[in-house]
């Protein structure tokens, strides 16, 4: 939202523009762009007008939000946290595209994706006060992989099942087709088998190594 673009307004009336459409969540950079110093910020949270959540650096609007599925507010709060330049993937992206085949959501995490390799495997640059939760995941993707359903970004249809065909089993990963199908969201079934060394990273996955917030260390492809 106003991403690169200058805002209308500054200050509290800039920060409700956030708010309204980010479910209720601003980002301490864009309170900055509004024109708030950390002695505003701190104003705001000590009169309860604002909230921290999980992430750092990330706050909640009070007023703002109500309406938000927890885990569209889920995703905002990692995406906010992490930009820019993260997206929903995996099994989070199949949820937010309404698929059927999935267990009930945990009410906590959330698979988030980053472009590229990390620097260094297990590292944790970029991920700093990231809420515990958020699975973080490398992945290399064409543009036309990542989609924007405002406000959030995701994988798209096609790249979500060809993804959770190598993280999921066979049976998981016909039932989200058939509902991709069902809804309408794809012609026909795409291709979803995956290189064996993509399979082995959503794999590991399933396994997250302790000490990195937020983060299972996945090399995914």
């Amino acid at each position: 939202m106003f991403q690169g673009s200058s805002l209308p307004c500054q200050g509290d009336e800039a920060v409700a523009l956030f708010a309204a459409g980010q479910f209720g969540l601003v980002s301490a950079a864009q309170a900055r762009r509004a024109g708030l110093g950390v002695g505003d910020v701190a104003v705001r949270l000590r009169r309860g007008m604002w909230a921290r959540t999980l992430h750092w650096g990330v706050y909640r609007v009070a007023g703002y939000g109500a309406l938000g599925s927890p885990l569209k507010r889920a995703v905002m709060a990692a995406q906010l946290a992490l930009a820019p330049g993260a997206f929903a993937c995996r099994d989070t992206a199949a949820r937010l595209w309404g698929l059927d085949g999935l267990p009930p959501w945990d009410g906590r995490t959330v698979d988030i994706a980053l472009r590229g390799r990390p620097r260094s495997r297990g590292g944790r640059s970029g991920l700093r006060g990231v809420a515990p939760g958020v699975r973080i995941h490398r992945l290399r993707v064409a543009d036309s992989d990542v989609v924007r359903r405002a406000p959030l970004w995701l994988t798209g249809v096609g790249r979500t099942l060809r993804d959770m065909a190598g993280c999921s089993g066979p049976g998981t990963s016909s039932r989200l087709c058939g509902s991709a199908l069902e809804r309408g969201l794809v012609s026909q079934r795409p291709r979803t088998r995956l290189p064996a060394r993509s399979r082995a990273a959503c794999d590991e996955r399933a396994a997250p190594r302790r000490g990195h917030d937020g983060g299972d260390g996945a090399d995914d492809e």
